[in-house]
């Protein structure tokens, strides 16, 4: 039996929380074409996403707080592994502002808000079809099971669980260390102690014999 494609990854990066959800909610409603899609609230966190998850599309909003949409653009323009990305900018700059400002970044495509659903399922179908033969030879990593943003599966579960193994023996090992300089204390302290009364009772040792010697000099 022939191996059924995964739907293209759409990676949408808004900072207002209204917009991301409208948008991320809407392309994971279609049927033509089948769409997965994961978030992104600042620019900082698109770009992460994106090298990780390889995408096949990022709708970005131009003004976010840290990196800009417009710099998240050209970081991916600039990386290897995203060359099949398409990039569709979505913002409120103004149509002219744009149409001059989004080819210097390299996006594919563009669209202004407020905006229609049409126009954007428009966008977002020429611009996957845009960078298509690109796809095929992408490797991206396993993404069947949800979890925050919708980034997930089993590697990245697996790799927490490595992390959560690799936590408790640096743990252990510290305990382990912790004991064993406890233990050192306590021998030295013991070591040290021990010294002590040994001084101790030498100086009394001494002290007796010259009381003795005094003793024995008045006698004569």
């Amino acid at each position: 039996m022939a191996r059924t494609a995964a739907p293209p990854l759409v990676l949408v990066a808004d900072d207002e929380p209204q917009m991301l959800e409208l948008v991320a909610r809407h392309l994971k409603s279609l049927a033509d074409p089948k769409l997965e899609v994961i978030e992104a609230s600042d620019g900082d966190e698109a770009w992460r996403i994106a090298r990780e998850q390889l995408p096949d599309l990022v709708v970005l909003d131009v003004m976010m707080p840290g990196m800009s949409g417009w710099e998240v653009c050209r970081k991916i323009r600039e990386t290897v592994a995203l060359a099949h990305t398409s990039v569709l900018m979505l913002t409120g700059i103004g149509e002219n502002l744009n149409q001059m400002t989004s080819p210097l970044y390299g996006a594919d495509a563009y669209i202004d808000k407020p905006f229609d659903f049409e126009e954007l399922d428009g966008k977002v179908r020429d611009a996957l079809e845009a960078r298509a033969s690109q796809r095929d030879a992408v490797t991206r990593p396993v993404r069947n099971g949800p979890m925050k943003n919708g980034v997930g599966g089993p590697a990245r579960a697996a790799s927490a669980q490595a992390r959560g193994a690799k936590k408790r023996r640096g743990a252990a090992r510290k305990g382990a260390a912790k004991g064993k300089k406890k233990t050192s204390v306590e021998q030295f302290s013991t070591k040290r102690k021990g010294r002590t009364i040994m001084a101790a009772k030498k100086k009394a040792a001494k002290k007796g014999k010259k009381k003795a010697a005094k003793k024995t000099a008045k006698k004569k």
